[in-house]
């Protein structure tokens, strides 16, 4: 469904950016209709690219959230070792003081 909304989306903008020229240029609206099939397949062509680069970005960032995840838990479980290490031996593993 996304497609279509993405595609259909486009073809209105392109026919309505063909109706904006045309009032500009204050010609006819029904002038030169190849124009108006021309501008609606491009803006169409438009949101079918809009779309594929949606769900492109979309797959990147899922896949830049499950490396983060995956950091985050290597964090974590990295701390917890050094946490563990410290309660075996605490007074090994506290910094001498000097007087």
């Amino acid at each position: 469904m996304a497609l279509l909304g993405h595609v259909v989306g486009g073809v209105v903008f392109g026919l309505t950016s063909r109706f904006y020229q045309l009032g500009i240029l204050k010609r006819p609206m029904m002038q030169n209709p190849a124009g108006h099939v021309a501008c609606m397949v491009a803006g169409a062509g438009a949101g079918y690219w809009w779309w594929q680069a949606t769900v492109y970005m979309k797959g990147v960032l899922a896949e830049k959230e499950d490396e983060l995840r995956l950091r985050r838990q290597l964090r974590q479980a990295h701390s917890e070792e050094q946490l563990q290490a410290a309660l075996e031996s605490p007074v090994e593993s506290l910094p001498q003081l000097s007087s």
